[in-house]
């Protein structure tokens, strides 16, 4: 051994090893998509944002001058907010693998992989955005969340936001607002900029643009035969995650451009026949993206999802009905709250309609129900969407997992056989 790997601490030698084997998994992915003839080149894009975290994530975010971080954990975060005080909002989620046995060091085996791999990453300098944020916004979205923020303090400031749980009633709205203001008041502290009413206004606007981009992504989505693969579009909903919003607005414009043009020249990534599934469940984030490569890989087309790192992402935009600042950040407040689909509420019928809704638009054959274990909120409604599904005679398949290789050979059968059925209900 050489002197200067004697003189790596362990936390060194284990970061480096997390990012070898971070760095293969990136490969695996993405390179046998990149190899698809059929695939939009327009995508290159996309691709680049990912295959920097082979390289230790240090050009996956890139800050405008004078642009400081600030790190989220889900899609409560008003991000208008973020990008009014001059900040820039990056998503922390994670769905690395290689991060999640540090994780465990911190929190217990039956805790939800995604928490485990996010932990990691903040234990750890494998992915260099995870350490430059100035702030880190957790929402109190689960159990898993509230304590994951209590441990993250040991790495960074964190700011945690209580959420209601009974969004239809009256004080829910009062006491959501009164937490994104205070969000408001931390932002302006941290990057020691106030948040005025242009700023706002023109936050809001710059976010509605890419809200527009991914509206019109998602009509191009129902094209059949389909233009662009599921994991591709798990892809661009994932890519902004680390872009800025109008950068990634223009680099989606320029897809949907090229996905109107294959519409119009009958151009194709699934074969004829192909069985039109919907995801939904616990959020799928890369590189895990195991479940969707495995429809796919078996000539399935995933043809929409529910997730909120992805189809729900940008799903609402904001209703301004007042021109204050006040009326602004109120009305911010409620495009995060009232439209919310998240299993996490007492109710949960607007997300059961949502469901059906995408199954009509997508004419969606069976739905795969996909749970990661120990996440308790998406485990604990499974039966409420079974029994939906019944109803409606949509078949649907329950996926548990984690972020474990171990598993895909297993998962393959499933789906091959669900798939299978699916085709045969055809005739």
């Amino acid at each position: 051994m050489s002197e200067a790997a004697k003189q790596l601490t362990k936390r060194e030698r284990l970061a480096n090893k997390v990012k070898i084997n971070l760095a293969m998994s990136v490969r695996e992915v993405l390179d046998p998509i990149k190899e698809e003839s059929s695939r939009p080149r327009r995508m290159a894009y996309f691709d680049r944002i990912f295959e920097t975290f082979a390289h230790g994530g240090e050009a996956t975010v890139i800050p405008r001058k004078g642009e400081k971080i600030i790190g989220t954990y889900c899609l409560f975060v008003p991000e208008e907010l973020i990008y009014a005080a001059g900040a820039r909002p990056v998503r922390l989620c994670s769905g690395a693998y290689e991060s999640v046995e540090i994780g465990e060091d911190y929190l217990p085996e039956v805790a939800c992989p995604m928490v485990k791999s996010e932990l990691g990453f903040a234990a750890l300098p494998v992915l260099s955005f995870f350490h430059q944020c100035e702030l880190v916004v957790m929402p109190a979205s689960c159990d898993w969340k509230v304590k994951m923020a209590e441990i993250l303090k040991r790495f960074a400031p964190v700011h945690l936001m209580d959420m209601p749980r009974v969004k239809e009633e009256e004080s829910s709205r009062i006491f959501w607002f009164e937490e994104v203001k205070r969000f408001k008041r931390q932002v302006e502290k941290t990057t020691g900029v106030r948040i005025t009413r242009r700023r706002l206004k023109q936050a809001i606007r710059m976010i509605q643009r890419a809200q527009a981009a991914f509206h019109r992504f998602h009509r191009l989505r129902k094209a059949e035969p389909p233009v662009i693969s599921g994991r591709d579009a798990l892809e661009v909903m994932n890519a902004y995650f680390y872009d800025h919003a109008e950068d990634w607005t223009e680099a989606v414009t320029r897809l949907n451009d090229e996905l109107e043009t294959r519409i119009r020249d009958q151009r194709q990534v699934a074969k004829r026949g192909a069985a039109r599934i919907m995801l939904t469940g616990s959020p799928m984030v890369f590189p895990n993206w195991k479940v969707p490569s495995i429809i796919e890989e078996l000539d399935g087309v995933l043809v929409a999802d529910e997730f909120c790192t992805s189809n729900r992402y940008l799903n609402d935009m904001v209703a301004v009905d007042e021109g204050t600042v006040s009326g602004m950040v109120q009305a911010v407040a409620e495009r995060y709250l009232l439209p919310s689909t998240c299993p996490i509420f007492s109710n949960t019928i607007d997300r059961q309609d949502r469901l059906l809704q995408l199954i009509d638009d997508y004419r969606v054959e069976g739905v795969i129900y996909h749970i990661l274990k120990g996440c308790h909120p998406y485990d604990v409604e499974t039966k409420i969407i079974e029994q939906l599904m019944e109803r409606r005679g949509i078949p649907m398949l329950k996926i548990e997992t984690d972020y474990s290789p171990q598993d895909v050979e297993q998962l393959r059968t499933r789906i091959e056989a669900f798939q299978e059925t699916l085709k045969g209900r055809r005739g």
